[in-house]
């Protein structure tokens, strides 16, 4: 693999700024709703929100019962909680980190709480599908190598992110069982180390990353991949409320229905 600089982060972080940074993905509405059921599946890339019924929850878990995943184990799904959906107050709060994982039992993909913690009805998340058959450079999964992997961060190691500060990186957790990867029940966020010239997966509780949790990993977007905008939003007293931070952007501004990533 690459070169791996185990003391390099650890001295930059007494030294950078505290200021918050999301990369956003805003996709538009038009290839976002969910097909009717018993539609065919679509061998292109989707985007939709999911809300979780109580039919849908069971213990940590939400399963997304759509024709765009159902049967698909080998999707790789992106997925950003949704507090209020077309801009209707479901306002169902999921404070526990989320991860991803596919049921062979029942043929679905679950969203899940990594933490165990009991998933709650009329939760909403925004959800992007890419295919296998789409994937490439920029859509890819990826787990914590042990010789990648130092302290509390992994690198990412991708041609399209290589070398590149400014490339906008979209990670969900997964749990795939046929490895087996680990759990990984912490927040997480992306940096760019310019030392090693890679791109990192940290937790932002600056708890020790495990051997072989497992990511998907999106490095900017593609007209295939739903189309969309990629910015990177920071946060500032201006935009900045309790425990919220405003999106400016004319991508989703005025549109509800925007479906909106964030990392």
């Amino acid at each position: 693999m690459h070169q791996i600089f185990p003391g390099a982060r650890a001295a930059r972080r007494r030294t950078w700024s505290r200021v918050a940074a999301l990369a956003v993905l805003a996709l538009t509405v038009a290839a976002a709703r969910s097909a009717p059921a018993g539609a065919a599946v679509k061998a292109a890339s989707t985007h939709f929100v999911f809300t979780a019924t109580s039919a849908d929850t069971s213990e940590n878990n939400a399963y997304i019962d759509n024709v765009a995943t159902n049967g698909q184990p080998y999707d790789m799904l992106y997925v950003t909680p949704n507090f209020d959906p077309d801009g209707n107050c479901g306002c169902v709060y999921d404070s526990n980190p989320i991860g991803v994982w596919y049921d062979k039992t029942v043929g679905e993909w679950a969203v899940f709480n990594e933490n165990a913690a009991i998933m709650q009805p009329n939760e909403s998340f925004n959800v992007l599908v890419i295919p296998n058959s789409d994937f490439g450079h920029a859509a890819f999964s990826f787990y914590s190598d042990p010789g990648t992997t130092v302290g509390d961060y992994t690198f990412i190691e991708n041609s399209r992110a290589d070398g590149n500060p400014y490339a906008k990186v979209q990670v969900t957790q997964r749990l795939d069982n046929a490895i087996p990867t680990k759990l990984n029940p912490h927040p997480i966020g992306v940096f760019y180390d310019a030392a090693a010239g890679y791109w990192a997966i940290f937790n932002e509780d600056q708890a020790p990353m495990p051997d072989y949790a497992d990511f998907n990993v999106l490095v900017g977007t593609q007209p295939r991949f739903g189309g969309g905008k990629v910015v990177i939003a920071r946060t500032t007293k201006t935009d900045s409320a309790g425990d919220t931070t405003y999106i400016n952007n004319s991508e989703s501004n005025n549109d509800p229905d925007n479906i909106t990533f964030a990392t």
